[in-house]
């Protein structure tokens, strides 16, 4: 039964990625997929096919990230200590999805294998720094202080100022300097793995905002800390994050 419901859904998601006129339809996958995240990417392009990879089976996910034109690592919860070499600091962290981890690496393995471009949101950001064998700081308010509001009582109403490096592919999409961005985590980057660079700052000096250190060659790869799918405070660190993800995958999904 498990194998007839994998092959119906891969047939299904043939049939949505051609149109009468066979062109391809650009294909996003979703580490773990809200309504936020599907109505953001919608506004950006209302033609792509958006597939929640959480909900399925290993193979299943595996597949679809043998088709996918994009990777989007969204928000959620605690990375796992053990991934990053803290397993001791296990005691400071909040709730965890060990299954979403080992998902989440597993996209992530294909998709820079692939090529194809990839856009991390708060936990995304930071589980890809894991994944290029970087660390994290297992809770903020102890490790660097509470001078900057990272986490709220209402997760909906808590921003702080961010500043933006020059000459990175961020400053490039916003056009800012610095800004306003909304906040809900306790955990951060540590140790940057090597290969990345930051390309915003809190004041506090956590970093916001991740790049490749050297692109050329690479895929399209961007990843910030705060939360675009619902930052309506500041568009310039929103919509154009958005609209470059989704053009970035249809030019891989229409070489």
């Amino acid at each position: 039964m498990r194998n007839l419901i994998f092959v119906a859904l891969l047939f299904l998601v043939a049939l949505t990625l051609t149109s009468c006129k066979g062109k391809h339809t650009t294909l996003i996958a979703v580490t773990k997929l809200s309504d936020n995240y599907k109505n953001w990417l919608l506004s950006a392009d209302s033609t792509i096919k958006i597939i929640d990879l959480y909900v399925l089976s290993r193979d299943s996910a595996d597949e679809i990230m043998q088709q996918a034109d994009g990777l989007l690592v969204t928000g959620g919860e605690d990375v796992y200590p053990a991934w990053y070499g803290k397993e001791n600091d296990t005691a400071q962290c909040e709730s965890f999805d060990r299954t979403r981890d080992t998902l989440e690496m597993m996209a992530l393995r294909i998709a820079f294998d692939r090529k194809i471009p990839v856009l991390g949101i708060c936990r995304g950001l930071q589980i890809i720094n894991v994944y290029f064998g970087g660390t994290l700081l297992t809770h903020l308010p102890k490790d660097i202080g509470e001078d900057v509001a990272h986490r709220c009582p209402d997760p909906l109403n808590c921003l702080h100022p961010v500043s933006v490096q020059p000459h990175t592919l961020l400053h490039r999409l916003s056009g800012f300097n610095e800004g306003m961005v909304n906040s809900n985590h306790h955990q951060g980057i540590d140790q940057l793995a090597i290969g990345l660079k930051p390309s915003a700052f809190s004041p506090d000096h956590l970093i916001e905002a991740i790049e490749w250190e050297e692109p050329k060659g690479k895929n399209w790869f961007l990843a910030v800390q705060w939360h675009p799918e619902r930052l309506k405070e500041n568009p310039a660190f929103s919509e154009p994050l958005a609209k470059e993800f989704i053009k970035q995958a249809q030019m891989t999904s229409h070489p």
